[in-house]
Order: structure tokens, then sequence, then C-alpha cells
């Protein structure tokens, strides 16, 4: 079987979709050394230490790569619709679509999209006009051409079967994604220092952590009032508060609450964090903070947990099905008696739990979902 795989969303390197894409591809190639792969990868750019494209290509499969702008190819196959990867790729059985773009396929491929979530529907407030034209078309073409679909939650899946309740279920997999193996407890504190030090951080120190986008669904604003509250604690008054990942869209409201707050020197905006470097966030942290309105699956709370550092989060979503059950999740108005109490006690955390986040089970309950349709 000839399986394609539009690879595009890896330019946005740091996001969670371009994580998932990295990790679910290298894991196919890991697994599968019967069924040809072939990757579709478009952009005008490649980000800095790019390792992507260069790591997957290594485990052998073909790549055919692009320099067509963005807004070409929306024009083309979002609103168009026309021109078929076959063009690009040549013939394959199976073509995964990308997070925005449902490219036009022959009448013999077979099409499948991952959904990550639905928040462009439930919360149009929190997202640009384009983004949410993107996942709509996308979305349409998908139920139109009768996709296989794959959700990361069974949240995900009901939210989907109550805007769209035309889709078959039987073509929807809940597929919980995975957790890479470098997040683990790591013990040399030398080698946390030295890669903090890369970003400008000293250890060791008191430090709370953010691992996300800066965006408005993540509800940073009162992750923020609540670091604000904590330090007015004495015993806090020396923790710092690290934000990693990338500045998203309409967050200007949380640059300006932190100089109201007179927090420019205790804030510290840490941007994109290589993949090898984020596991030493984890371990350098005393806890994370991640009080997300809604989420299709919620990675970095587990990444915390496989490092052994609990996560304030509010039992929403998906985040019911993923966090560990004995999490103390916050309530809303409780949140500092909650993270006080994260950072008294010390938790332990069920690892045997977490393995079932992984992806090689995740590659091949994809393959079997393919090969049964």
């Amino acid at each position: 079987m000839k399986i394609g795989i539009d690879v595009s969303m890896l330019v946005y390197q740091g996001s969670g979709v371009a994580t998932y894409t990295y990790n679910f591809v290298k894991s196919l190639l890991q697994i599968d050394k019967v069924n040809e792969y072939k990757l579709f990868y478009s952009s005008l750019r490649r980000p800095k230490n790019f390792y992507y494209l260069d790591s997957l290509q290594r485990l052998g499969t073909k790549i055919y790569s692009y320099y067509i702008p963005p807004r070409l190819l929306k024009l083309w196959w979002n609103k168009l619709h026309i021109f078929p990867i076959e063009w690009f790729i040549g013939e394959v059985d199976v073509f995964h679509s990308s997070d925005f773009l449902r490219p036009p396929l022959s009448k013999k491929t077979k099409g499948i999209t991952t959904i990550h979530d639905l928040t462009w529907k439930k919360f149009p407030e929190f997202h640009t006009n384009d983004i949410i034209e993107a996942h709509s078309r996308k979305l349409k073409r998908t139920i139109k051409f009768e996709d296989l679909i794959m959700t990361v939650s069974t949240h995900t899946k009901n939210d989907l079967l109550y805007y769209y309740p035309q889709i078959n279920k039987e073509k929807i997999l809940v597929n919980y994604q995975g957790l890479d193996d470098r997040f683990k407890v790591i013990q040399d504190q030398n080698r946390i220092k030295k890669v903090l030090a890369k970003y400008k951080v000293q250890y060791p120190g008191e430090y709370l952590l953010y691992v996300g986008a800066i965006e408005p669904r993540k509800n940073l604003e009162t992750a923020i009032q609540i670091y604000a509250d904590l330090i007015k604690v004495k015993k806090y008054e020396n923790f710092e508060f690290l934000l990693v990942g990338r500045a998203g869209w309409k967050n200007e409201n949380i640059f300006q609450q932190i100089k109201q707050l007179k927090l420019q020197e205790k804030i510290k905006f840490i941007g994109f964090v290589e993949d090898d470097d984020l596991p030493y966030f984890y371990n350098a942290s005393k806890v994370c903070i991640y009080l997300s309105l809604y989420e299709g699956f919620g990675l970095p709370p587990l990444e915390a947990a496989k490092c052994s550092i609990p996560t304030l989060v509010y039992s929403n979503s998906s985040l019911v099905e993923t966090i560990p059950k004995d999490y103390p999740v916050a309530r809303k108005g409780k949140e500092l008696t909650t993270l006080i109490q994260l950072l008294e006690d010390k938790m332990v955390i069920n690892q045997k739990y977490l393995e079932k986040f992984n992806w090689t089970d995740y590659s091949r309950r994809f393959l079997h979902f393919i090969k049964a349709h």
C-alpha cells in the first residue's frame, strides 16, 4: 500500500500540530517496513535548526518538497479545489490531509484526516477569520468526500458529531496520541543547568512553567493573575514564571496585563524551545500551569507528568479523559489554593497510567483503521 501524508505543518515548529505530525510520521516509518510512504511538504521557508525533514528522510521515506506559497495552496485546494495531490507525489492508495488543507484526490485514493479540536467552531472569538474559514472549508471537503477521520479524544469526537451529525460514526476513530520517550525524570543537574543557560535561564531556581501557544484559549490572563497572587505570599516571592511557546494571536491583553502588574522582570517569555531541550524545562520547574479553557487532547500536562512534575489544570474538555484520575484539579476561584497544595505536597504521579499514550500503538491503530475501511 502506498500512503501519502501532508507534512507541511512541520513548518510551525514548536506548535502542537507540528509535534503531532512529526511524531506520528516518525513512528509509522519506524514500525512499518511493508507499506511505502510519500510525504508532501510545501513552504517558502525552513525554520532555523529545522531537523524534522532530514530526520524523516533518514528513516527511508520519499519527501516531495515544494516552494509553493501557502496562500496559493489555500486558493487551489480550499477554495477552487483543483490540482490533485497525485500531480505532486504520484499515485497513492491513502492520503492523510493536514490540519488546514484537503487537496483533491483521485477516485481510487482513500482520504483520511486528523481532527485535533473544534475550538474554531466552539469559540470563534478565540480565532482569526482566516483560521476559521480554513478549518471550515477543509472539514466540509472531508465530509463531502466521506474521508476517514481520526480524533485525538472522545471529547473531540463528540464535538464533531454534535456540529456535524451527518458524519458516519463508523468512519471515526478515537486515537489517543503518544508521548515522546524523551520526557522523563532527568537526574543530571549540570545538564539541566547547561540547557537552560542557552535560553538565558539560571538553574537552579524557583520556577513555574507554562508550555503552549500564547493565545486566548489558553487562558494565560488567569494563570498570570494566579502567579501574581502567589508571589505576594512571602514563601513564594522568589518564584518566576517561564512561558515556553510561540506567540499566537489576539494576545495583546496578556502583555498589557504583565505591564500593569509590573511583572516584566518576573515573567520570562522563552519563546520557541527545541524539542530535545523541552524536557529540561519541565524538570527544572516546580509546577506547570495549564488553565486552558478547552483542549482537544492537552499534551503539556502529560509531558510534565512523564517528568514527574504536576500541573495546575481545570477538569474540562478532553482533559477529563487524559489527566491522571488522582490529580487535584483546580476550581474557579480556588486556583491559588490548589497551586499551593501542588507546591507543598510532593505528588507521586502514576507513570504506569501514562504508558497508554504511546506512538507505536497510535500508529498501529491508524494502520488497522485504514486497512479495515
